[in-house]
């Protein structure tokens, strides 16, 4: 058998776009080398300025060929934004008037009528992930196959985004040279290296806080529940400290990291944070409260949104594992603790576990995407059924035609 073909993930985020390639050995994952650009031409994540996204791209695959040696074809690409709406299906098929094996096909057959919907023509299915199985109207099932039974149905979570953005963040990577594999909700991607069978089971809350926006992925007795995503992120604490004190934003973006804290109450009004001013002017002495309660005024109207959705979506006491916090977003000081107040669940700031051979500079929430969607590309393949041959898709359609 020819060895399986490297593994490319494409973070396509607001503020940098970052590219790694994997290899698969003895069945383990590999790190082979990454390349990292800051972003242009991306907006709330969505691409605005089409040949600038795509100039970054081709900078961070000509790092990455340049370390590998060989040319990159395919990819899995990221999306956070592109107005995320979750749906939930449910379809059965008759298996025979007696109770009788459940075979992987009928399982697939389930699936597959389940995610027959009709979508608006501005909405395109993203991920349709399997919640459970019913066998002769028991549920709860998750693998049916092997079981007996003579009607399955399948529950499915389809999750459904803008297609334009959709389309638009495929032809990035498009005219940048690469095929795109797959699409992949970016906390999705997160939540496979983040969480615990436990934790879903429990109901937990990926909130990935990008620079641009901040996604969501919800979990409930161990299947996917809820996806959202709100237009809030990193990038607005920043414009907000380079609006309010005219400094530039660069500057404005060290500050917030260096002394920037989410809530100003327990912050010395003497502190002082020296920040250059804009035209030339002379440099300026900053209260850090100031700054403080500039950043908490975003830091609460974020938390209130998040409250609001999970409120929406009837999990806001539903998740007994709480919220795990990951994006570069997530990093700013006692935010973790303002929105674990906020929303009355415990919250943890998490960094991801590394693929083998991974530089340590990438265990860090921002990366959490990255390192995520090479487990979760690697999972995809080595369980994406075969190509069918002629005769079985003749013998699908003579079974759906019986049924």
């Amino acid at each position: 058998m020819p060895p399986a073909a490297p593994l490319a993930v494409l973070d396509l985020g607001t503020a940098k776009t970052v590219l790694a390639v994997c290899e698969e050995r003895d069945g383990a994952l590999h790190y082979l080398a990454h390349g990292e650009v800051e972003s242009r031409g991306l907006r709330k994540g969505q691409v605005v300025q089409l040949d600038f996204a795509t100039e970054a791209v081709k900078e961070a695959a000509a790092l990455v060929e340049a370390r590998t040696g060989f040319p990159l074809e395919r990819v899995f690409l990221s999306l956070t934004g592109a107005q995320p709406m979750a749906l939930a299906s449910q379809a059965g098929v008759a298996l025979a008037s007696r109770s009788r094996e459940v075979t992987r096909d009928d399982a697939r057959r389930a699936l597959e009528l389940a995610r027959n919907l009709d979508l608006p023509s501005d909405r395109e299915m993203l991920h349709v992930l399997p919640q459970e199985f019913v066998l002769d109207g028991q549920g709860g099932v998750r693998d049916p196959v092997g079981m007996l039974a003579s009607r399955l149905e399948a529950r499915v979570f389809i999750l459904t985004v803008a297609a334009v953005a959709q389309h638009n963040a495929v032809l990035v990577a498009n005219r940048a040279g690469l095929e795109v594999e797959e699409i992949i909700f970016a906390p999705l991607a997160s939540a496979e290296i983040l969480l615990k069978a436990e934790d879903r089971e429990m109901g937990v809350a990926v909130v990935d806080i990008g620079a641009g926006s901040t996604s969501l992925m919800a979990y409930l007795h161990g299947a996917p529940f809820h996806a959202t995503a709100i237009p809030v992120g990193g990038e607005h604490f920043t414009n907000d400290l380079a609006i309010a004190f005219n400094i530039p934003r660069e500057e404005a973006e060290r500050i917030k990291l260096a002394f920037g804290y989410a809530t100003a109450a327990d912050i010395n009004d003497a502190t002082l944070v020296e920040a250059p001013s804009l035209a030339g002017r002379p440099a300026r002495e900053l209260p850090q409260r100031r700054i403080c309660e500039c950043l908490e005024s975003r830091a609460r109207e974020l938390t209130q949104l998040l409250r609001d959705d999970l409120t929406r979506a009837g999990l806001l006491r539903g998740l007994g594992a709480g919220i795990y916090l990951t994006g570069g977003g997530g990093k700013l000081a006692g935010f973790a603790e303002l929105l674990e107040e906020g929303l009355e669940m415990p919250v943890r700031v998490t960094a991801p576990e590394l693929v083998n051979g991974m530089p340590q500079s990438l265990a860090a929430p921002e990366y959490s995407f990255l390192d995520g969607a090479c487990c979760y590309g690697h999972r995809v393949r080595y369980h994406r059924p075969p190509p069918r041959k002629p005769w079985e898709k003749w013998l699908d359609r003579a079974r759906r035609f019986l049924d």
